[in-house]
């Protein structure tokens, strides 16, 4: 599972999972033994955010890349100071967790300097949320998040999932969507995500399969 590019950005629309993907993803990348940073660029909305989970990350020896503590839980587009800092050094493995809609706007700020360190944007898709549910939506995100962000797509990665209640068919499902938008942009679809209780089913793919162990908790949990 090595990239050729050592910055990754993962793009996603609310809900789409791209949060908990960057978590698993980072934790991944350290347990090859690589330096990891990851990057909170989720600039506007303020639920579920990597910066939330700091003491994992911490845990995890994983750099955390964010505002201020003081600034953890607002709403205002407040970019972290030290992302330039690990994207310019070659030692990091970089995660970077990026907001659909506006929120992309932040990676505009970087653009030149990540065409100059070279990168890796995938777009996170779960055809299970809104505006992402059928192929003529996926690629109308796609190209509005490559306009607003200033950078090029490198591929789609398939999430689809329903939480806890995920099954195999809707999986099947998501990945027919998203390999039919993938041909439609010209784009690979770089990966397929799915929870660990159909790692089993899925290693029978034909793409890359990544399998995730949920980190966040969220506050319907505690109930």
């Amino acid at each position: 599972m090595q990239e050729e590019q050592r910055i990754r950005i993962f793009i996603g629309e609310f809900g789409s999972g791209k949060t908990e993907l960057a978590l698993n993803y980072s934790a991944w990348l350290r347990e090859q033994g690589l330096k990891t940073a990851v990057v909170d660029l989720d600039v506007v909305k303020p639920y579920f955010r990597t910066r939330e989970s700091q003491q994992w990350l911490m845990q995890k020896e994983i750099e955390l890349v964010a505002p201020e503590t003081r600034f953890t839980h607002s709403d205002l587009p407040i970019l972290p100071p030290q992302f330039q800092r690990v994207a310019a050094d070659s030692s990091y493995q970089v995660v970077v967790d990026v907001g659909g809609g506006d929120a992309a706007i932040a990676l505009g700020q970087y653009q030149k300097m990540l065409e100059q360190q070279g990168y890796e944007a995938w777009m996170i898709i779960n055809t299970r949320r809104p505006f992402t549910q059928s192929v003529a939506e996926i690629c109308q995100r796609s190209q509005e998040i490559t306009n607003v962000a200033k950078l090029q797509l490198s591929g789609l990665v398939c999430n689809t999932n329903l939480g806890a209640e995920t099954t195999w068919a809707e999986v099947e499902e998501g990945i027919s969507l998203v390999e039919q938008a993938a041909q439609e942009l010209s784009l690979p679809l770089r990966m397929v995500v799915v929870p660990q209780w159909l790692a089993e089913k899925a290693a029978a793919l034909p793409h890359r399969v990544f399998v995730l162990e949920p980190q966040t908790r969220y506050p319907w949990m505690e109930i």
